[in-house]
């Protein structure tokens, strides 16, 4: 496999408050390489049976990665349900939630 050969983009959430103190929430996106994993079939029925649905499993390395909560990841942006952490990378589990999807 070669190494760091996907990209992603790790969003991060930033709110304002206009002059009449209505909150508005925007993402920003940076692009990070990342390694995908495939999901086995044990894994995805296990996760199933816990009612997650895992979109993808995708590797970066620890020092890319600030605890973002979303992904955007072959155009779905995606919720992060788990991090595995080593000390040089991270494994992030990606799942789609309601309200997730984006319009378009």
């Amino acid at each position: 496999m070669s190494m760091w050969a996907g990209t992603c983009q790790l969003a991060t959430e930033t709110q304002t408050r206009d002059k009449r103190g209505v909150v508005s929430t925007s993402l920003a996106f940076r692009d990070v390489p990342c390694n995908v994993y495939s999901i086995s079939a044990a894994a995805y029925y296990a996760a199933s049976a816990a009612g997650i649905k895992p979109q993808a499993v995708i590797e970066l390395r620890a020092c890319a990665y600030r605890g973002e909560t979303l992904v955007k990841f072959n155009g779905a942006l995606l919720a992060v349900e788990r991090a595995e952490r080593t000390p040089d990378n991270v494994r992030l589990t990606l799942v789609e939630r309601v309200g997730d999807r984006e319009q378009g």
